[in-house]
């Protein structure tokens, strides 16, 4: 809703984290992120080549399902 909002000339996304000790083990790349990581998340949606990017939230669980 807020991305049709502020269109088209402001882009709005967002990271959703998957930080959890519990669940290291579980993770398609058996591990935790990384702050790293979730800064360049950022930075790539930052970026011009993410510029046809909106409305979309990236999950970032180190490939761990986002529903269990």
């Amino acid at each position: 809703a807020l991305a049709a909002e502020l269109g088209p000339n402001t882009r709005v996304n967002g990271l959703a984290p998957g930080f959890r000790k519990s669940i290291e083990d579980k993770t398609l790349l058996n591990g935790l992120g990384t702050v790293e990581g979730m800064g360049s998340a950022a930075a790539f949606l930052a970026s011009d080549d993410a510029a046809y990017i909106t409305g979309e939230t990236l999950v970032i669980a180190g490939g761990m399902p986002s529903r269990l």
